[in-house]
């Protein structure tokens, strides 16, 4: 029934937001003509990355069990469990050479790989660094290898068979709490560089960092974060945001780092953090992130590099193939590494390298630390920790004091312009024997974006008239086809409003068209599209709330005397704070509300996208005080509340 006037909006406003981004940040480094110059760009972006992934410089060596050793054709395996926090473990397996002395080392950081460390191009890295003489330590990512997160719980099994699942969850449910899930799996990386260097075998002025996809991105942030890296070879992940936003490529959760863009920073500015540290870029010929993007991004950060002296320290290689550590790009790692930790070894691998059984080389005997180690914290079980000690000390706000802090929140201007709006064609629904008609007026809440407020009537309006009454509709999903579903008399004037990205503006990108997609993907659009909004500092339901404040102002510029509200679903939340902040609200129902956000981090597979969340909001209120700051100044009608959504219209 919904009828997508406007489905590529959001992908035309956020290539629009990317480009303008980086035309600003090509003038700045257009500006650099100095050596100076230089120094003071790297030393801004250096702090701008590490305000966002706030990495705690003070740590203690991590505690560390040696659960094996495996001997092998010219180096050794030990099995390896050291603990980034108290009672969390990370896996990992550390290849070091059979020669006894001071070695360069690598850090390896796996990609989106289920069997995490035992990937057989990851194993390959390994043994075949090893062999050439470094001391490498391959750990396994939260969620992969021998750390799933949710053994034994039937109803996340699903989760627990995908990594990336378990990511986006993990990533909503910690961003709900003011965390970024990018962070944890920084925070991982440098403990283990703060064990790797206590090795004897290490020498500290060599210590290269390398990873794949899920791993590339990790390296690059990682590298970005820590000065003891003397070179770094990230794969299968440099490309630039604005050929992602613009190629349509849904990213991880620890990929998309909230304020990122809102601070000007590219990914380019990740490699130009510790400029001019030797980095090559890895990229494939037909990879799903844009070579071109990769060669874009070499090119601005050599103008850097050049100003610094140092061109020959930043290259790049495109591989032959698809996305992958290919043999290619090992190949061409190995030997940027030999270069920079001058090691006297040729970059091809050997030939006669073998892939171990999982059996051989895991940390545990059950292949699981959750079952293996039954004291240890899973990352859900700490976000519900966080989630009660926010709870805890979060301070009562009164209804003004909430509305206050709400606005100041999600950024709602003080004043809010009279959108300008566009007269669009009238639609006509068969409902049994008569038509519903749909007048339908597009409101432009800002440049860019055009919602869609559709009044019911038995007659077509070209203007909006001057009703006594105003009854709007805020949907789960689209309001044309859930209003049809509901087969309401027309006693009142009913007016469906589509807020961004919902309705007539549902972005039919990103894997996502259909609606029994809509929740089946934790990748989809809707995710996807919030994300972008996290790093440019703000949410969905910021943008939403402001869309229906926009909308209530025309309203009453036309001069509707009384509004009321209702909303259902993943309408609900930006409906009860538009109802709150605004005095032009009388009334507000809601149907299949969530009942509160502490809800969704308190069972492990909430399938509530975070599109309806904001981050970090437990620290300061939950959605009951919303409800109740609410039902103090007008009537509010709670039908229900929802534990998840589905994806069906009808109520």
């Amino acid at each position: 029934m919904s009828y997508a006037a406007y489905s590529s909006m959001i992908l035309d406003y956020n290539v629009d937001k990317i480009r303008a981004l980086n035309v600003e940040r090509d003038a700045r480094l257009a500006a650099l003509k100095t050596e100076e110059d230089a120094e003071n760009y790297v030393k801004n972006v250096r702090e701008k990355i590490a305000a966002i992934f706030d990495i705690p410089q003070q740590r203690s060596i991590p505690e560390v069990k040696i659960c094996g050793v495996a001997e092998k054709n010219g180096f050794i395996i030990e099995k390896i469990i050291y603990y980034s926090r108290k009672n969390f473990p990370v896996t990992a397996n550390l290849y070091r050479p059979a020669t006894p002395g001071k070695h360069p080392a690598v850090l390896f950081v796996c990609g989106h790989s289920n069997n995490g460390k035992m990937e057989k191009n990851y194993q390959l890295c390994g043994s075949n660094l090893a062999r050439k003489g470094y001391v490498v330590l391959v750990l396994d990512p939260i969620a992969q290898g021998e750390r799933k997160q949710y053994e034994g719980i039937p109803e996340a099994a699903e989760l627990n068979r995908s990594c990336t699942k378990t990511h986006a969850t993990l990533g909503k449910q910690l961003r709900l709490c003011g965390e970024y899930f990018g962070s944890w799996r920084a925070y991982d990386a440098i403990c283990g560089l703060d064990y790797l260097l206590t090795r004897p075998e290490v020498d500290p002025s060599r210590v290269g960092i390398t990873g794949n996809s899920g791993g590339g991105t990790m390296t690059t942030f990682v590298q970005a974060l820590d000065p003891r890296f003397t070179m770094a070879a990230p794969s299968c992940y440099v490309t630039s945001w604005q050929r992602n936003i613009e190629n349509e490529v849904i990213a991880d959760a620890e990929q998309m780092p909230p304020n990122i863009l809102a601070s000007g920073c590219e990914m380019g500015d990740f490699i130009l953090a510790y400029a001019p540290r030797p980095i090559i870029l890895l990229g494939q010929k037909q990879d799903f992130f844009d070579e071109r993007g990769l060669r874009e991004t070499w090119a601005r950060a050599q103008k850097v590099y050049k100003l610094l002296g140092a061109e020959e320290n930043l290259r790049y290689f495109i591989g032959p193939t698809y996305h992958g550590y290919s043999i290619e790009n090992r190949e061409a790692m190995y030997s940027f590494f030999n270069k920079h930790a001058n090691v006297d070894a040729d970059g091809k691998e050997f030939a006669d390298s073998e892939i171990l059984p999982e059996a051989e080389i895991n940390c545990t005997a059950s292949g699981q630390v959750m079952t293996g180690f039954p004291e240890s914290f899973t990352v859900f079980d700490l976000i519900q920790q966080k989630a009660a000690e926010l709870k805890a000390a979060r301070k009562k706000l009164t209804p003004a004091e909430l509305k206050s802090f709400l606005k100041e929140y999600l950024q709602i201007p003080a004043n809010i312009s009279e959108p300008y709006v566009r007269m669009l064609r009238t639609l006509y629904f068969k409902q049994d024997e008569s038509y519903l008609i749909h007048s339908r007026f597009g409101i432009e809440t800002e440049p860019g974006i055009m919602t869609t407020l559709k009044v019911l009537c038995d007659t077509a309006y070209s203007s909006l008239p001057a009703f006594d009454d105003l009854h709007i509709y805020v949907p789960h999903l689209d309001s044309a086809s859930e209003i049809t579903a509901m087969k309401l008399p027309i006693t009142q004037r009913i007016a469906g409003f589509d807020c961004r990205n919902m309705g007539e503006s549902r972005a039919n990108t990103c894997y996502s068209v259909e609606e029994y997609n809509f929740f089946q993907t934790p990748h989809g659009q809707d995710y996807h599209y919030d994300c972008l909004n996290d790093m440019y500092g703000t949410s969905t339901v910021a943008k939403r709330v402001f869309d229906l404040l926009t909308m209530l102002v025309y309203v009453k510029a036309c001069g509707v005397k009384k509004i009321t509200l209702s909303a259902r679903g993943l309408g609900v939340v930006p409906a009860v704070i538009a109802a709150l902040i605004s005095d032009d609200i009388a009334e507000i129902t809601l149907y299949d509300a969530p009942a509160s956000w502490e809800s969704m981090t308190a069972k492990p597979a909430t399938i509530w996208p975070q599109s309806c969340m904001i981050p970090g909001i437990l620290k300061y209120t939950d959605l009951p005080e919303i409800y109740e700051a609410v039902k103090a100044e007008k009537l509010l009608n709670i039908v229900n509340f929802a534990d998840e959504p589905t994806p069906e219209h009808a109520f």
